[in-house]
């Protein structure tokens, strides 16, 4: 299923890679049967090559609702889905680290970390 990049940018522009985890790939696999949802997750891979900083951080009130690591979150439009990324500025690289489903347990976020 291809997620790469495709970004149309200005020349000149930074482009992130962005990779996407065993896990999430897997949840995707899974989880993610409509051609609508896969365009949304192509759309998030392609908006968060150009715009690593689109989602907000990530910092739930709870502790136990929070990764081994600081984080950002982009909800996908129209779907029930949720993406949690990292950012490595000084090499350019965006990680899609997990995808919530909003009908998912929400204490079970994270588990393949």
């Amino acid at each position: 299923m291809p997620l790469a990049p495709f970004a149309k940018k200005k020349a000149g522009s930074v482009s992130y890679k962005v990779e996407i985890t065993d896990y999430a790939l897997d949840f995707i696999e899974r989880n993610v049967a409509l051609k609508s949802a896969l365009r949304r997750f192509e759309w998030a891979v392609e908006m968060l090559s150009a715009f690593p900083s689109l989602g907000p951080v990530y910092d739930p009130e709870y502790i136990a609702a929070r990764p081994p690591f600081p984080c950002r979150y982009l909800p996908l439009p129209d779907t029930p889905f949720t993406l949690y990324y990292t950012v490595d500025e000084a090499a350019f690289r965006v990680t899609i680290v997990d995808i919530e489903w909003s009908a998912g347990d929400p204490r079970k976020r994270f588990p393949g970390l």
